[in-house]
């Protein structure tokens, strides 16, 4: 497997981001969960062991992909970052050292867009965060490419929900006392399609279809625009789908029953 950040050769290339991840994921478990924050985890048994898998989520934090990247569901979880977070003096090194998927953010970003159908072709599950930027109050519109990468490459979506993560490491500062954070991984599916050319309508309704899926999993004062669950469909969802759950486990030290009701 390669990467499409400029590699000099695929097979140094992979060897090296193989090596730093571990290392970063060796010091989110036991540097950042260990002294600031308490991390929840439910439904990660609706991870699929392989095949092509795209995540789709909320983004609260800057917080959020590091969350998503200690995780390692048989294999590596590659987020999208905005273009910006490689230019910012910290935030460049996790980026480029991770491998994230640089895109550029309010444009058809078709550079972006082919690097994640490789990465997802080649194995890897990407992270993508369908509202195209970060919302502090509550689900925002999404965005529909993250429909068009699903149907292309045939990914199973596990929709993501994660908060906890607004004010870190400020609550840390304050109550010194580590911060609870929670990711809730809901039921794969499929974006239904006939193989035919698809009206620009029925991806805005496939993307809404996915964004009730994630709003149902998180508490009620996160889903903004997508609040009223009664007005979610699943006319373009397909839930019949077979997939085997992934085998790695999380250390035990996880919470894996959340302390919150989100359900309805």
């Amino acid at each position: 497997m390669l990467t499409m950040l400029g590699s000099t050769g695929p097979l140094v290339h992979e060897r090296i981001y193989y090596w730093r991840r571990r290392l970063f994921r060796w010091g989110i478990w036991n540097l950042l969960y260990r002294f600031w924050i308490k991390i929840h985890v439910d439904g990660w048994e609706n991870i699929p062991a392989d095949g092509p898998v795209l995540m789709m989520g909320n983004h609260i934090s800057f917080l959020d992909p590091v969350i998503m990247i200690s995780f390692y569901p048989d294999r590596d979880i590659v987020p999208l970052a905005k273009i910006e977070a490689f230019d910012e003096p910290i935030m460049r090194y996790f980026v480029n050292h991770w491998g994230a998927i640089p895109v550029q953010r309010g444009e058809a970003d078709l550079k972006a867009l082919k690097s994640a159908l490789e990465h997802i072709r080649q194995g890897y599950v990407v992270m993508l965060y369908a509202e195209g930027t970060r919302s502090k109050t509550g689900l925002i519109q999404g965005q529909e490419g993250s429909a068009y990468i699903a149907l292309k490459t045939n990914a199973l979506v596990v929709p993501v929900a994660i908060w906890g993560t607004l004010e870190f490491p400020f609550s840390w500062w304050r109550k010194f006392r580590r911060s609870h954070v929670y990711v809730r991984f809901g039921e794969p599916f499929r974006f239904k399609h006939d193989g035919g050319k698809l009206p620009r309508e029925h991806f805005r309704q496939m993307t809404d279809e996915a964004m009730y899926r994630i709003a149902r999993l998180l508490p009620p004062e996160w889903r903004g625009v997508y609040s009223d669950l009664s007005k979610a469909t699943t006319e373009f969802l397909d839930f019949d789908v077979e997939w085997e759950p992934v085998k790695q486990r999380i250390p035990n030290r996880v919470r894996q029953t959340l302390e919150v009701t989100t359900t309805v």
